[in-house]
């Protein structure tokens, strides 16, 4: 999550290069861009400094993914929201929406003047919504109404317009910025999209996690899907990673971070990322034992590097 503050930051960062790691995500929120503004203008070279290379991700951008949910530009802006079938206030942007798609790349041009090496693109997912510009593009797309679509037209359109999201952002850092790498993870439950979303030429890295330390489901099942997520990586030339749970864990059920760790190591992807740093402590999504659950982490990170 970041601090503002660069003697904070420099202390996370020391600890996670202690770890082994190589890689770290700054979770931006849309203050941090206007008020809070010094966890994104020290965190690259801190980052550099302590052996890692820095990524952004848009925590609660558009109040559409993730924690943080208080978007500014959305007060400003109310025709950029989603708007539900009934007509009524979704408080939610929409990514088909071109003012937000314009806002979004504006901060991508500052994580760009910034240095960071990279902007991962988390968990876009279908969303239903009538507002406007989604009525125009499916029109567009399929010269017919949004409302009178069919549930296989509407569930085809949504999938289209998750692709070609990542695609646009993906298409925009490649010609504006090729010093930087595009990453994207997929949820399991839009597994439908996986194959189109790996047809992107301009992405580099392509993911899925599959969070389910709180689940019963036996994590031999996961196999099929990280194999799959394997296959479409290597067919189109692309990075694969994955992510493990280190959020909203359950007390006690912590050795399930570390069975499903053992998992993705052995399926061998080329990065094993985990969500979030120390448990998530002092977040809506805290682990309930964070420093338990984070010692799990850290003993399959130190499995990954001997490895």
């Amino acid at each position: 999550m970041g601090h503002h503050n660069p003697k904070h930051m420099q202390t996370d960062l020391k600890d996670m290069q202690s770890l082994g790691c190589d890689d770290v995500f700054l979770a931006a929120q849309e203050n941090d861009f206007v008020y809070m503004t010094g966890k994104l203008d020290f965190f690259p070279q801190i980052a550099k400094d302590n052996g890692l290379t820095a990524w952004a991700i848009f925590w609660g951008a558009l109040n559409y993914f993730g924690g943080g949910k208080s978007s500014q530009f959305l007060l400003n802006n109310p025709q950029a929201h989603q708007v539900n079938k009934d007509g009524s206030h979704n408080p939610s942007g929409c990514y088909n929406n071109p003012d937000c798609l314009v806002y979004i790349k504006s901060l991508i041009d500052q994580i760009a003047a910034a240095g960071f090496a990279g902007y991962f693109i988390d968990e876009p997912s279908i969303i239903k919504c009538y507002c406007p510009a989604c009525q125009e593009l499916y029109a567009s797309m399929h010269r017919g109404n949004l409302f009178a679509a069919s549930l296989e037209e509407e569930q085809f359109f949504r999938k289209k317009s998750i692709v070609r999201y990542v695609c646009l952002l993906a298409d925009y850092i490649r010609l504006n910025y090729p010093q930087m790498q595009t990453m994207c993870c997929m949820m399991p439950q839009d597994q439908k999209a996986w194959e189109d979303i790996s047809r992107i030429d301009t992405l580099d890295s392509l993911g899925t996690d599959i969070y389910w330390v709180n689940q019963q489901t036996a994590v031999e099942q996961m196999r099929p899907l990280i194999k799959e997520m394997a296959g479409l990586c290597k067919i189109k030339n692309k990075l694969h990673h994955q992510w493990l749970q280190a959020w909203g864990v359950k007390a006690g059920r912590e050795s399930r971070i570390i069975e499903q760790g053992e998992i993705l190591i052995s399926e061998k992807p080329d990065a094993l990322y985990a969500w979030a740093y120390q448990g998530q402590i002092g977040t809506s999504e805290t682990c309930e034992n964070p420093q338990k659950s984070w010692d799990a982490v850290c003993e399959i990170f130190r499995k990954a590097k001997e490895i």
